[in-house]
């Protein structure tokens, strides 16, 4: 009995291994994702925002669109859409620096 037991044990910890490191890369894949698009949202707010595409007001309407046109969404308000632009504005400076 104590030998299935510890079979048990084993087999447990085996299985309890292979979830968590599956939750790690899952974490770790939901986590890249979520940069990259907070990247290209970023790069593309700036494009239309600095070259003067858009004039004010677009980012707040913009946001209250997308809120309202995806009820739920959290994450896309006027503050955090800016700073979007702002992490891809200066992700894209040190990518310029870097290969200068």
């Amino acid at each position: 009995m104590a030998a299935e037991i510890r079979e048990y044990q084993s087999a447990v910890d085996i299985i309890k291994t292979a979830i968590l490191q599956s939750q790690a890369r899952a974490a770790k894949a939901v986590n890249q994702e979520q940069l990259a698009l907070y990247y290209g949202i970023g790069r593309f707010i700036s494009a239309n925002t600095r070259n003067k595409n858009w004039g004010t007001g677009a980012i707040e309407t913009i946001s209250k669109r997308l809120r309202s046109e995806l009820p739920g969404l959290r994450g896309f308000g006027v503050s955090s859409l800016k700073n979007m632009r702002i992490f891809y504005e200066a992700w894209q400076m040190i990518e310029e620096g870097v290969s200068k």
